[in-house]
């Protein structure tokens, strides 16, 4: 079994403050370094913001080998995934439609589990002395986005891949961000691996992260920033077999200790 950890959850409180104007917060009219500030300081406030609420996490794993270039199936897990006084909890699994009562890590195959709010979060923090610059302007999900590059040392990253639990590194990685030009979210992330070492049993490793607004039942008012899908790959050296994990969450709904969801 190999297993990365790396967070997808992040949040925020839409109210709390009304959007800036385009035409004069966007980094067409503000400064790179203090528009990346801006930016800094919105993710830094996601732990504080994070609501307690519950959700469903569908992931399908696929696997494919050095001859073939197509994915094939190989298992869907479900979870009731809950998040409550800044803890991340899975709980009812079901393996192939089927509930399990194994611990999650010991599924086997690639795991896509972590904290809420650390993969952004630690991204940000002024002592990961992230270097980030502009690399453009798109539209996405109706909206202007500022495209940011970025790259980690591994003396400051956290990220770690781990393999078979034998094997564990810190590794340096390099992405792009989608940010919202208007309010400084962060609508996608995806960060790669770079410069692992030969003797290392993983090859390559890249993680994309999406997020939308939501509306969370029973805390009405209040729209969300939150993750609605990620994609994992992975690659061993030896076999040179690749990994995907795609992740699903949906059905988002406010904690309360007697919440269940049952997936559909």
């Amino acid at each position: 079994m190999w297993k990365l950890a790396f967070c997808l959850f992040a949040v925020l409180d839409l109210r709390a403050e009304p959007k800036p104007s385009l035409q004069s917060q966007s980094p067409l009219v503000v400064e790179w370094s203090r528009w990346i500030e801006l930016v800094r300081r919105k993710a830094l406030e996601y732990s504080d913001t994070l609501p307690d609420f519950v959700c469903a996490q569908r992931t399908r794993r696929y696997a494919a080998t050095a001859e073939s270039a197509t994915w094939q199936a190989q298992d869907v897990w479900e979870a009731e995934l809950s998040y409550n006084q800044k803890a991340e909890r899975y709980s009812h699994l079901r393996l192939n439609g089927k509930p399990s009562r194994r611990p999650l890590e010991s599924l086997g195959g690639a795991l896509s589990i972590g904290e809420f709010g650390s993969m952004l979060r630690t991204l940000f923090l002024p002592e990961t002395q992230t270097e980030f610059w502009k690399e453009g302007e798109e539209p996405f999900q109706g909206t202007l986005s500022i495209i940011a590059g970025f790259k980690v040392s591994q003396e400051r990253s956290s990220w770690t891949l781990s393999f078979k639990n034998s094997h564990s590194l810190r590794v340096a990685y390099r992405g792009k961000v989608w940010i919202d030009a208007t309010n400084y979210q962060v609508l996608r992330i995806t960060q790669q691996a770079v410069q692992l070492p030969a003797t290392f049993p993983i090859t390559y490793s890249e993680t994309t992260t999406m997020f939308g607004y939501v509306s969370i039942p029973g805390l009405e008012g209040k729209r969300f920033l939150l993750p609605q899908g990620a994609d994992l790959i992975l690659q061993e050296r030896q076999p040179p077999v690749r990994s995907r994990n795609v992740i699903e969450f949906r059905n988002y709904r406010k904690f309360t200790s007697d919440v269940r969801l049952v997936p559909e």
